[in-house]
């Protein structure tokens, strides 16, 4: 899963510490392969993440950690999220 998020201007450096402390709560959950956080000029951010199967990703997303993050992107985000899901048909992780 890939995930483009834009920041509001003022709101950047909060976002920034709030998908920090997601990725180090999510490496903790079963079925989490990896997850990382990027970041662009102008407050641009690029997540990628792997689950181990579908049940894996749909307990991440179910996780309190993460909707009480989501309930948040209106005041954090100055447009919509970006998401794409696709199935890995190769490549590794390390």
């Amino acid at each position: 899963m890939t995930v483009i998020l834009q920041a509001r201007p003022d709101r950047e450096e909060e976002l920034e510490g709030l998908l920090c402390d997601r990725a180090e709560r999510t490496c903790r959950q079963p079925g989490a392969l990896a997850y990382s956080v990027g970041r662009q000029d102008g407050g641009r951010f690029l997540m990628a993440e792997w689950y181990a199967d579908r049940a894996a990703h749909e307990a991440h997303f179910a996780a309190p950690y993460v909707t009480e993050l989501l309930a948040r992107f209106p005041e954090l985000l100055l447009s919509e999220v970006q998401v794409e899901i696709a199935d890995t048909v190769g490549g590794f992780v390390r």
